[in-house]
């Protein structure tokens, strides 16, 4: 098995040379103290220390680390990871795992005061600006779904609203930052579940850390690019199986599901990527995104020699779910202050 890891000189990093500053964690000149439950931060994120997110200035001068960065990655880096390095998350930034264009995911030394470690790494995930994302029509995985602050809130704010529908710089600002946290959010909910996904430890505005998956010098290789025996194949064609449905339990459809995006490693699988996650519930193109999911792994796991019936597990899986391909009103057309709306909403959605 080959390395998935990309060299910095694949890496056109000419998109990145005017990057503005990034708003992240707090950082001040003294390392603070580890907080006591980190372990629970999925579940109640970064209360005290990583809540209030602030501009940050040029943190070099203290935040030194391994990795051979150009200036501009470097003062990303900063600006992003800065604030864990601070509150003891992690103590050293040793490899880039992956370039991309819409984040960089980084091999980082954790710190040892970071509870339930399996191994002394943790995988940093640095997004792009919103400038630079380039997922396309991201306004079909948006619907739906409030929009959320950086402490996981919705914005119910009517400044903040009309900034973001008007695609101001501080609306766009915003829908980035909601963008971050429905990743974090979703891992949270389905490692806390049991899915086979990274262990989310903490965010800022702009990187989630999470558990790393691989040794010490060879980070897991993506799905895609091994190939299995056929006995193994068919094991781990029913874990995703498996892993699909526990999302649908908690009302997830991955929304970009593929074997670039499972990670392998000593013949366990992690899933990954969650930003354009979905909720079948409210979403109406959620039935034609979660059936694009399920034919992409049946895809794969038939050049694996496992045969299968793309459309018939997707509509099975959905109808075992009590889902509607296509519900009949859109609730951002319904009035939750009208009874009679409301009553038809908890209908048509079973609560």
């Amino acid at each position: 098995m080959s390395s998935n890891r990309i060299s910095i000189n694949d890496i056109d990093l000419d998109e990145i040379e005017n990057l503005p500053t990034i708003r992240n964690l707090p950082r001040s000149k003294v390392r603070s103290k580890p907080t006591a439950n980190k372990s629970r931060l999925c579940v109640q994120p970064i209360q005290d220390e990583i809540a209030q997110l602030v501009e940050q200035p040029d943190g070099e001068d203290h935040f030194n680390f391994t990795y051979s960065a150009s200036h501009h990655e470097r003062q990303w880096i900063v600006n992003s990871l800065g604030g864990f390095y601070d509150s003891q998350w992690l103590d050293d930034v040793l490899h880039l795992i992956k370039g991309g264009k819409e984040a960089h995911v980084y091999q980082c030394l954790a710190n040892p005061s970071v509870p339930n470690l399996e191994q002394p790494y943790l995988a940093a995930k640095i997004y792009r600006p919103r400038m630079f994302r380039n997922l396309r029509k991201d306004h079909v995985y948006r619907e739906g779904r409030q929009n959320l602050d950086e402490n996981g809130h919705a914005i119910i704010n009517s400044g903040m609203i009309h900034a973001m529908h008007r695609h101001t710089a501080y609306g766009q600002e915003l829908l980035h930052t909601s963008w971050v946290e429905y990743e974090f959010q979703a891992l949270c909910v389905l490692f806390e579940a049991g899915a086979d996904v990274p262990h989310p430890y903490a965010r800022g505005n702009n990187a989630i850390l999470m558990s790393y998956i691989g040794g010490d010098d060879v980070s897991a290789p993506t799905l895609n690019t091994v190939d299995l025996r056929q006995k193994e194949a068919r094991q781990l064609f029913d874990r995703v199986l498996h892993n699909i449905q526990v999302m649908l339990d908690h009302h997830r459809v991955h929304g970009d599901l593929s074997a670039y995006n499972i990670l392998y490693w000593n013949g366990d699988i992690t899933l990954i990527d969650f930003p354009q996650v979905v909720d079948p519930q409210v979403n109406r193109n959620a039935f034609g995104i979660f059936e694009r999911d399920v034919t992409r792994i049946c895809e794969y796991f038939a050049s694996q020699g496992v045969k299968s019936n793309p459309r018939r597990i997707a509509a099975d899986l959905w109808k075992a779910h009590d889902l509607r391909q296509m519900p009949e009103v859109h609730p951002a057309l319904l009035d939750e202050e009208d009874e009679t709306d409301r009553a038809f909403w908890q209908s048509q959605s079973g609560s």
